[in-house]
């Protein structure tokens, strides 16, 4: 019974997560036993380099992983209903009611065919089941929310129209104005200008706290996760490999990797960016045990065996058999 109330205290819990992609080139393990929570209200950075996993892993919560694609295993429950057991037509009725996705390239993602307008009234008469008259009032509301003051000129306007800050801040309130609890960014500034991102990023936090909604944020960029969430997961090669709150994760870096990350990013003083020796491994042949062994300095022949996820402090876990910081004894 303790386990099911639990449970039902997460907003969204992954388990054990396996998905495969079936190549020419033979089968891409793109995770392997993902497993993490989020809870009401909670923002979590999902971290790592470009191919380790982080956007396969937003994908499969959104029910966007296609062929040569599988989901192989594992369960992603949202206010305990596991999203892998849905139909398309369930998934559907999920998406923009209680999680919703901000696409890295809004532009894209947005339908150049349609107005902004057409597709705001859409998303929000879809989720909220409500008529057209109050869905575009509704619209327009939002993009005054997103801060697009001009809301009659955007509503009409179409997405090839938009530079790319407002048409990631329109991608946004296509995200936000069917309320829903849950929203992923993936990537949400890597294509925008320095000057944008900060704004972008504002945005995000704002709406979040305006909604009492949770988010979880796809970055490549430690530092984006740190002023923006309450906690991060550092991904390598398909696994966690480490989780935390922010301040442990800077101040008690546990993984050689995270480790790495943090020295690779830039601060007062420091004349050049250290380098991560290396590229991340080939995921259709990976390193047998630990993925990261065959770039780290700290390995040795027991990083052959796959090191399982311990605690090291509060809320704290590492998956490393050689990590920077001692894991917890049990009590007694």
């Amino acid at each position: 019974m303790s386990g099911e109330i639990e449970r039902m205290q997460e907003l969204l819990e992954v388990s054990d997560l396996k998905i495969n992609f079936y190549t020419y080139r033979g089968i891409v393990k793109a995770l392997e036993g993902v497993s993490f929570k989020i809870a009401p209200g909670e923002a979590v950075g999902l971290v790592g380099e470009t191919g380790c996993g982080k956007s396969v892993t937003a994908r499969a919560i959104m029910g966007f992983v296609e062929h040569p694609g599988k989901v192989e295993s594992g369960e992603i429950r949202l206010e305990g209903e596991n999203l892998l057991d849905m139909t398309e037509r369930e998934l559907r009725r999920i998406r923009g009611r209680r999680i919703s996705f901000v696409f890295q390239e809004p532009k894209k993602a947005l339908d150049p065919t349609a107005t902004v307008g057409a597709q705001l009234i859409e998303a929000a008469t879809t989720a909220r089941e409500i008529d057209s008259k109050t869905g575009y009032e509704l619209a327009v509301k939002t993009l005054d929310q997103v801060g697009l003051g001009d809301a009659e000129r955007i509503m009409a306007s179409y997405s090839f129209e938009l530079s790319g800050g407002m048409a990631q801040r329109v991608m946004i309130a296509v995200a936000m104005v069917g309320g829903s609890r849950l929203l992923i960014a993936d990537e949400p500034t890597s294509a925008l200008d320095v000057s944008i991102q900060a704004q972008i990023l504002r945005l995000l936090k704002d709406i979040r706290q305006l909604q009492d909604s949770s988010m979880l944020l796809i970055t490549h960029d430690l530092g984006v996760a740190a002023e923006n969430c309450d906690r991060i997961i550092v991904m390598y090669a398909g696994r966690i490999v480490e989780s935390g709150p922010v301040r442990e994760i800077f101040h008690h870096p546990a993984h050689p990797y995270t480790v790495k990350l943090l020295n690779a990013l830039p601060a007062p003083g420091k004349a050049q960016l250290e380098a991560i020796p290396g590229t991340v491994p080939d995921l259709v042949d990976p390193p047998v045990g630990c993925r990261f062994s065959n770039r780290c300095d700290r390995a040795t022949d027991v990083c052959s065996q796959l090191p399982p996820l311990v605690a090291v402090g509060t809320e704290h876990a590492v998956a490393c058999q050689h990590p920077m910081r001692q894991p917890a004894t049990a009590a007694g």
